[in-house]
C-alpha cells in the first residue's frame, strides 16, 4: 500500500466543501448541542472564514490522500504556525469505506516525513472526545494529550 499525500486542486473543493460541512455540523451538534440547523450554518461560516481563498489560502494546506496514486481516500488539512515550526490539523478524514485498513496511520506518518523536510519540529490538532476511534490512533503515532476543552450550557 502506497499513501501520498497531494494538494488539493481548484476543482476538488466543491467536493471537499460539501463533505466537510456535514461532517463538521455533526461534530458541532454532538458537542456542543447546537440543532443541525445552527451547527451547519456554523459550519458554513467558519469555513469562509478560514479558507476565504479556498485551496489558495496563504498558510494552509488542503492535501488530498491517495491510494497506490489513484484514489482518494481522504483529506487532511492543515495550517502553519509558529513562523513555521508548527502545523496544527485542522481537518483529517480517511473516508467510511476505506477505514480500517491502515491509511490513517499511513497518512500521519507520511504528513510526518513532509513536514520535517520543511523544518516543522511539532504537529498539533484537536480530537473530539466522542472520537476515541482517532485518539487511540493519534496516541498509538506519539501524540499526547496537552489538555481539555470544557463546556457548559447555559439554560
Amino acid at each position: 500500500m502506497t499513501i501520498t499525500l497531494r494538494p488539493m486542486q481548484e476543482a476538488e473543493f466543491p467536493a471537499y466543501r460539501d463533505y466537510f460541512i456535514v461532517d463538521y455540523a455533526e461534530e458541532i451538534a454532538v458537542n456542543f448541542g447546537h440543532t443541525l440547523a445552527k451547527s451547519q450554518a456554523r459550519a458554513v461560516q467558519e469555513l469562509a472564514e478560514d479558507l476565504p481563498q479556498t485551496v489558495n489560502t496563504p498558510d494552509n494546506f488542503l492535501m488530498c490522500i491517495e491510494r497506490d496514486e489513484q484514489e482518494t481516500v481522504g483529506y487532511l488539512w492543515y495550517k502553519m504556525l509558529e513562523q513555521g515550526t508548527a502545523i496544527f490539523i485542522l481537518d483529517f478524514v480517511v473516508f467510511t469505506e476505506h477505514r480500517g485498513r491502515g491509511y490513517g496511520q499511513a497518512s500521519l506518518l507520511a504528513l510526518q516525513v513532509q513536514v520535517a523536510k520543511m523544518g516543522i519540529e511539532q504537529i498539533k490538532l484537536r480530537v473530539a472526545f466522542a472520537n476515541k476511534r482517532a485518539l487511540s490512533l493519534y496516541e498509538k503515532l506519539g501524540f499526547r494529550i496537552t489538555g481539555y476543552n470544557m463546556l457548559k450550557m447555559i439554560e
